[in-house]
């Protein structure tokens, strides 16, 4: 017994040190049945339920999960706290730690934290070519090596004006006919404002405010809500119909001819110009990618004889 007690004193002495706070440990990550993943601390633990708590934002959240519904439980091994730690310590213009980090980042599929890393890798390298050349570094691309596109103002592709709605994407409404105020004449009171109607308790016809317009005797066009104009349904609203720009071949991006594509003038360290490759290339997630069609099949022999 006196073993047990010691041994007991000595686990509280432990947990209760500042330096092993238990609050202080890293997070815990809870796999789901249905795959997905939910980062928090484990405060308590039944038979049937777990109490985690969450960081929504610079604010805590304590939820409430299943047993039935978990998978696994994977405790201190909270990714996402890992990464603020790792990111926390880097130091400005270290491009060595940052490629690490990346390199991290995509061994444990942290897309969204590689795409930030990947953004400060870029934003470094510039300040580390802008300080190596302070009075070379090409203003007009801001020392990127690209220009946006100027004949698609970098959108990759050309919009051809539709001949409807001369590439407004809307037209005159039709229901109203573009009258004041986008407004109809009340179909109940015909635009008087009153209308009608048999009192009984005078035994005749007397004039009522119309309850529809409220006595205005005009109601808003339903089909353009008083605007006047609707949506084009040539060009769907989109203003025309959209080819790839024969300037950038749709890549968005021109090199800067001023520095050879190196972000330097006059190019000292000779750097060859890199590659602009379109979206539909590159292989990313959620790029859009080029329909091909579907070859016929080639008949050889005459099924009919």
């Amino acid at each position: 017994m006196r073993l047990g007690f010691r041994t007991i004193i000595l686990v509280l002495a432990v947990l209760l040190s500042p330096g092993l706070d238990p609050q202080a440990r890293a997070e815990d990550v809870i796999v789901l049945k249905s795959g997905r993943t939910i980062t928090g601390k484990i405060l308590n633990r039944t038979a049937e339920v777990l109490e985690v708590e969450m960081a929504v934002g610079k604010s805590k959240a304590k939820i409430t999960i299943k047993v039935e519904d978990v998978e696994r439980i994977e405790q201190g091994k909270g990714l996402n706290e890992e990464f603020r730690k790792r990111w926390s310590a880097l130091k400005p213009k270290d491009v060595s730690a940052l490629e690490s980090l990346l390199q991290w980042c995509l061994d444990e599929g942290l897309k969204t934290q590689a795409v930030q890393v990947r953004q400060r890798i870029e934003k470094e390298k510039l300040a580390l070519l802008k300080d190596k050349y302070p009075d070379l570094w090409c203003r007009p691309c801001g020392a990127t090596g690209t220009l946006n596109c100027a004949g698609c103002e970098g959108k990759g592709e050309k919009i051809a004006p539709c001949s409807r709605c001369a590439g407004n994407g809307e037209i005159g409404c039709r229901a109203c006919s573009r009258k004041k105020e986008g407004s109809l004449d009340c179909r109940r009171c015909g635009g008087a404002g009153v209308y009608e109607r048999f009192d009984p308790s005078k035994g005749k016809k007397v004039k009522t405010r119309c309850s529809t317009c409220s006595g205005k005797g005009k109601i808003e066009c339903p089909t353009c809500k008083g605007k006047q104009k609707a949506r084009c349904e040539d060009c769907k609203g989109k203003g025309g119909t959209g080819t790839e720009c024969d300037d950038c071949s749709g890549k968005k991006m021109l090199l800067c001819q001023l520095c050879e594509a190196s972000g330097v003038k006059g190019n000292p360290e000779k750097k060859a110009p890199p590659k602009l490759e379109k979206d539909q290339d590159k292989g990313k997630e959620g790029a859009p990618k080029k329909d091909t069609p579907e070859k016929k099949p080639v008949i050889k022999k005459n099924p009919f004889g």
